[in-house]
């Protein structure tokens, strides 16, 4: 299998070490940690699941696996960041996740590198200015480009 990320219709933004994706035709924003933004970024149709462990293994930690990728490419399915995705059974996503903490513990660099895809809908624009009644901006969705909110 190789994996091709979802790119037409999609703006993003970097930061610190997160990826921020709006999708314009679904109006949904999502946060990708750095694990899942490796994947996404990569999954480019060419590379196989193997070579996305190669890029985790040397992008974040050599226990990056088979079973981290997968996992990665079930979150940015159900986000639905993925072109052509092909659906796992419930059982094996669980499976994926279940064998990769057994290796490496559920503490510590375990809970670092699973990859997390945090999904939100902006507010209508006329609701996105009533947020918390303070004049300034402290970030979050707020500060996020004007663009990434027109509705068509």
């Amino acid at each position: 299998m190789k994996p091709r990320a979802k790119r037409e219709g999609l703006l993003s933004e970097d930061l610190d070490d997160e990826l921020i994706v709006y999708d314009q035709a679904l109006h949904r924003g999502h946060c990708l940690n750095r694990t899942a933004a490796l994947v996404w970024r990569h999954a480019d149709g060419e590379r196989t699941i193997a070579d996305l462990v190669a890029i985790l293994q040397a992008e974040l930690d050599p226990i990056a696996d088979e079973d981290l990728v997968w996992h990665a490419l079930d979150r940015l399915n159900a986000a639905q960041l993925l072109d052509h995705p092909e659906p796992r059974p419930t059982d094996a996503m669980r499976a994926s996740r279940r064998r990769f903490i057994s290796r490496v513990g559920v503490v510590g660099v375990a809970t670092l590198l699973l990859p997390l895809v945090s999904s939100v809908v902006p507010p209508a624009p006329a609701q996105a200015g009533t947020c918390g009644g303070s004049s300034g901006s402290s970030g979050g969705i707020s500060s996020l480009p004007a663009e990434w909110f027109k509705r068509e």
